[in-house]
């Protein structure tokens, strides 16, 4: 509100300007009476009824061209006027806004200025300095519009641009325009630590005229407190406070908060507290009261004892009426013991309002939930002052009414109510006194359904706030819309919003999380949208997170690029050394070494994680890949010691069975017969723990068994696996009982015939993978031949060849090779051994048939097998 006041403040100076048609324009309205009384209205301040004339004026037909230009520009100027009104709102600046940019106007040279005004007073801050850097240097108030426009720039944060439009303005032949240009810019100094031209700015400034040499006055107490010289500053401060002459209240005011500010500095935080509360009871009317409730607010600590001076003063304050006694039980013999209502405040003081807000604020910041209860009620009488008096609330009370909505949000979050703050939040948008909170409460609303996974209803919620007149507010709400829209795989809408906004930072925003969503879907080409954004914005504030994401995609989605991930990797690692930002880091590292085959490269990088962040909750995961590293790269030995590590310090990990499971596989394969003999019993302890790898420890346990040849333990041990749900492991259970079965058939050929009624039960699954399928055919053949049943292990063996079309090579849907040359192969062999050579050329051109990697070793084989034996072929 202050900017907009005092953007006003310059633009109301402006009077009708020279036009082609205002001479003409004012004759005519020089006669008409209720133009004049409008004018008189807003001579006296009083926009509103001013609004009410000049719309009558303009219903009269008869009104020439010029003269109903220039009422509508009467008109929009009484609308902009009175948005800023405590009454007003921004349908007012809206609709002066609509006026202004009417082709009539057009011509006129205030439409610019008053079209910046309605611009500012919408807070569409960007425009309005658009507007005014319109304004021609011939426009006889161009530098009052140079200054608002400046005061504009300071809102847009543009604090460059504002030092060059104020540079220009402190050589203004007119002593208030320099004196105004130089302390703005002394401002703009002072908060951006440019202390020596802050000094040199005040050195122009004109002491003559009484109001600027006071500003100049507080401005140089900001500067030594700035500078650190707070003793200094609290003179200074105080010497203004105690002058005969005072500032102006806004000074005056701004003077107090300096001192608070100077005693804080100064590490009297008593001391400024109690001046602040000094000022507030010895000016509880003040208009300007909030900064210093919020002032307060800041100096007192994090947890604010109930019993605390301060917060029994704000309870003073807030007119809390102690609850009349025997309330439902009257005692006496008259009517009046019985209390008809409680006393309530008999107007909307800022006082009361002000100390409700702020002691609510004070209770909810507490770690103490009782406080949060005690806020929650507290903010609930503060909406209830109005149906309990009668007088108009006032603008300082509607604005805390709906604010304390916003808080009450706040609270049910922290009470773990998301359903509750989101109802308060969808209340909210309905009654808020502002456009401002309205937006607010929209966007914490989109925040929540978004956290809830619901982005389309957020998507709803972030588009409303989207129209926000506040940037900020906009800006923030059109990122987020667009990356619910991408969650919610609306495009169509992403695009929309994308095309709408004239951003270029948000339109920035929307690339990169276009990107970021297309690698969360496995999308290839969002790696090229990164690669692309990154190029495009070098040293962009989110290029190590897009780095780092780009780096991700490199190694998770398929085809990988190990190459440009580890430059990636290569580029942030030194930029992000957290160690949140260093274990993604490390992530990505070790898989980009695991898709190289690099494992002793993906064991260091491990490493080097492990001794860096030794307390990371990480750890046991690191550590998991550390050991999957040495025993890819077959050293089993430290694998299996790696493995063990986690179990034993991180045995309430999820990653600690596993941990054990991979510990007793190293020890399987590490070569020694201890190390065989240890991993039964580690395999056992799985088995026994009935984890989900249990069922494979069994698989495992009864391989090493085997190959120690102790049958018994091994079918004993693969026995419950018949019974199991798993497919999978039923199948994988069986070959290896079947396996087991005919290494015993030497001694025992009853157990051959076990093996094969196995194998026949294993190829009656349906839909059996082709790969199973080949692979038990070329066993079932194996166990046939030591039945010396050669006939029927070559019509095993051949079977997995016949069974596939020779005139639609390769039609099948699967591929597999191994088993299936290993069958075919076999069959040849036989075949060449019972001297059928006709029968092996012709099956040996079969094999050919298929275009598989040994196709051509097969025809090779035809065509020798042919020649040599003199087998001709049509």
């Amino acid at each position: 509100m202050l900017l907009r006041l005092f953007i006003s403040t310059a633009l109301l100076l402006t009077t009708l300007t020279a036009a082609p048609n205002r001479v003409t324009a004012m004759k005519e309205l020089g006669k008409n009476t209720t133009y004049q009384e409008g004018a008189k209205a807003m001579a006296g301040d009083l926009p509103d009824i001013a609004v009410n004339k000049f719309r009558e004026v303009l219903e009269n037909k008869k009104l020439g061209a010029s003269a109903k230009a220039y009422t509508s520009l009467a008109l929009a100027e009484a609308l902009v006027r009175s948005s800023l009104s405590p009454q007003g709102d921004i349908v007012q600046a809206t609709e002066a806004l609509s006026i202004l940019e009417t082709k009539e106007l057009s011509e006129i040279s205030d439409t610019p200025v008053w079209k910046a005004e309605a611009l500012a007073s919408l807070g569409r801050y960007s425009d309005a300095d658009a507007a005014l850097a319109s304004v021609p240097k011939t426009h006889p108030q161009y530098s009052q519009t140079q200054l608002a426009r400046a005061r504009v720039q300071i809102a847009l944060n543009q604090t460059d641009e504002a030092i060059t439009t104020l540079t220009a303005l402190a050589k203004s032949k007119t002593a208030t325009i320099r004196n105004t240009a130089n302390l703005l810019a002394a401002e703009i100094h002072i908060n951006e630590k440019h202390y020596e031209l802050a000094s040199k700015a005040l050195d122009n400034i004109d002491e003559q005229n009484a109001a600027a040499a006071k500003l100049k006055e507080y401005l140089a107490a900001r500067l030594l407190l700035n500078e650190g010289k707070a003793v200094d500053a609290i003179n200074q401060f105080q010497s203004q406070i105690t002058a005969t002459t005072h500032h102006s209240e806004r000074i005056y005011h701004a003077c107090v908060l300096g001192l608070a500010d100077a005693q804080a500095a100064n590490q009297q935080s008593d001391i400024a507290i109690a001046t602040l509360v000094q000022y507030i009871t010895d000016h509880p009317d003040s208009a300007d009261l909030q900064p210093m409730f919020m002032r307060l607010a800041q100096l007192l600590p994090e947890e604010v004892p109930l019993d605390h001076p301060t917060l029994l003063k704000l309870r003073e304050w807030s007119d809390e009426t102690p609850p009349v006694e025997n309330l439902l039980y009257p005692s006496g013999n008259s009517a009046a013991a019985l209390p008809l209502t409680t006393q309530t405040p008999l107007e909307h003081s800022d006082l009361v309002t002000l100390s409700l807000y702020y002691r609510a604020k004070l209770l909810a910041r507490s770690a103490d939930t009782n406080n949060h209860s005690r806020a929650l009620a507290i903010l609930a009488r503060l909406r209830a002052l109005q149906p309990a008096s009668n007088l108009l609330a006032n603008e300082q009370y509607m604005k805390l009414a709906s604010a304390s909505l916003l808080d009450t949000a706040y609270l049910h979050l922290k009470q773990n109510n998301p359903e509750r703050a989101t109802y308060t939040l969808a209340a909210m948008e309905k009654v808020a006194f502002s456009p401002r909170l309205k937006d607010q409460a929209s966007f914490l609303r989109g925040l929540l359904l978004a956290k809830e996974a619901r982005p389309e209803d957020a998507l709803a919620a972030f588009n409303y706030a989207r129209q926000s007149a506040s940037t900020d507010i906009a800006s923030a709400a059109s990122v987020n819309a667009g990356i619910m829209s991408l969650l919610a795989s609306n495009l169509t809408t992403f695009e929309k919003i994308n095309e709408a906004n004239k951003n270029q930072k948000i339109r920035t925003s929307l690339m990169l999380e276009r990107a970021l969503w297309k690698c969360s879907q496995g999308d290839v080409t969002g790696r090229t949208d990164l690669e692309a954004f990154i190029i495009a914005h070098d040293n962009h504030p989110r290029e190590n997170e897009a780095r780092l994401a780009l780096a991700s995609a490199c190694v998770d989605i398929s085809p990988p690029d190990v190459i440009l991930a580890r430059a990636e990797l290569e580029t942030i690692a030194p930029r992000l050394t957290d160690a949140a930002n260093q274990y993604t880091i490390t992530r990505i590292g070790i898989r980009a070494e695991e898709l190289a085959g690099e494992w002793d490269a993906a064991a260091k990088i491990a490493e080097s994680y492990i001794n860096d962040f030794k307390d990371s909750p990480q750890i046991p995961g690191i550590m998991l890949k550390l050991g999957e590293s040495l025993y890819h790269n077959e050293d089993f030995n430290k694998a299996r010691r790696v493995f063990q590590d986690i179990a034993a310090k991180f045995p309430k990990s999820p990653y600690a069975p596993y941990s054990e499971f991979y510990a007793a596989m190293a020890a399987r394969l590490g070569g020694t017969p201890q190390a065989r003999e240890d991993c039964i019993g580690m395999f056992q302890k799985i088995i026994d723990s009935d984890h989900p790898l249990a069922a494979e420890s069994r698989i495992q346990q009864s391989r090493v068994l085997i190959d120690l040849r102790r049958y018994e333990e091994a079918e004993k041990s693969l026995a419950p696996l018949k019974k199991s749900k798993d497919v999978a492991i039923r199948r994988e259970a069986g070959v290896l009982l079947a396996d087991c079965l005919h290494r015993q058939g030497s001694v025992d050929t009853t157990k051959y015939n076990q093996a094969i009624t196995i194998y026949n039960e294993l190829l009656e699954e349906k839909n059996l993978p082709l790969a199973w399928n080949n692979r038990i055919h070329f066993l079932r053949g194996q166990t046939y031949e030591s039945m010396k049943e050669r006939g029927k292990a070559l019509d095993s063996y051949i079977d997995v060849i016949i069974r596939v079309e020779a005139d639609q090579p390769g039609a099948q849907k699967e591929e597999e090779w191994l088993w299936f040359y290993r069958c075919g192969f076999k069959a040849l062999a036989m075949l060449e051994s019972d001297k059928r050579w006709e029968a092996a050329v012709k099956f040996a051109r079969r094999i050919a048939t298929y275009k598989g990697p040994r196709a051509e070793e097969a025809a090779k084989r035809a065509n020798n097998l042919a020649k040599t034996h003199m087998i001709w072929e049509d």
